[in-house]
């Protein structure tokens, strides 16, 4: 039964590969029949694919190949490093940057006294030359002095390890499913219906500093967060 699901697996996952986005897998009776292998195990393999955004469902119509999705997993990284290791061209467009004052919550959530100054850096994330992310990042300028002359449209990770011995470690994230605005649609070139991922998180460095707070706004078309959960020893 393993090496069947896995065989099944595989098969479908390079015919997926080979099809266009939207395209129509054949029937699961047929398609059963065509590999040689029960429905129940067919059910298995594609709900495995379904699961990591390959293909999706609708109801009295059939089953369809997804768009290219990016899948983000648990491991902490950056936007360039996770759109290289997908063999994407990772690129992004300067929006705004400037210096501000930390005011309430975002002084809160940093760690800092209210009234400190911060780097705000706001950013188009691409991959292949199309939008993926909008984000928004704010570092305290303590740590970073004269940042902003710096050629942020690379990785901002890098700048932040290279120049300024500053790496993130550890960082807590919330995400959030939610509508866009005017603005946004614009900029990440999507209809009003569309739904976005909102991602905030805190960066750690290994002092246990906060060094970074971040909201990307990612195409909820083209990304999904693939994560991990394990039941502990008692519960």
């Amino acid at each position: 039964m393993t090496t069947k699901l896995s065989q099944t697996r595989t098969e479908l996952r390079r015919r997926v590969a080979e099809l266009t986005a939207h395209a129509a897998l054949p029937r699961e009776r047929d398609l059963a029949e065509e590999l040689g292998v029960s429905r129940t195990t067919l059910r298995q393999a594609l709900r495995e694919l379904l699961d990591d955004g390959l293909i999706y469902t609708i109801r009295g119509q059939g089953t369809f190949v997804s768009d290219t999705r990016i899948a983000k997993g648990t491991s902490l990284s950056g936007f360039t490093e996770d759109m290289r290791a997908r063999g994407l061209s990772p690129s992004s467009k300067m929006i705004e940057t400037d210096a501000v004052v930390a005011r309430e919550a975002l002084a809160v959530e940093l760690g800092l006294p209210e009234g400190s100054l911060l780097y705000r850096v706001e950013r188009l994330r691409m991959a292949d030359g199309a939008p993926m992310c909008l984000e928004e990042v704010h570092l305290p300028a303590d740590l970073f002095p004269g940042l902003l002359v710096e050629n942020l449209d690379g990785a901002l990770y890098e700048t932040m390890r290279d120049r300024y011995q500053v790496q993130v470690t550890v960082a807590q994230q919330m995400i959030a499913a939610v509508v866009p605005n005017q603005r946004q649609c614009k900029l990440l070139e999507i209809p009003p219906t569309s739904a976005l991922l909102e991602v905030r998180r805190i960066g750690f460095d290994s002092r246990g500093r906060a060094v970074e707070r971040a909201v990307s706004l990612y195409r909820g078309d083209r990304y999904h967060f693939a994560l991990t959960a394990r039941r502990g020893e008692t519960g």
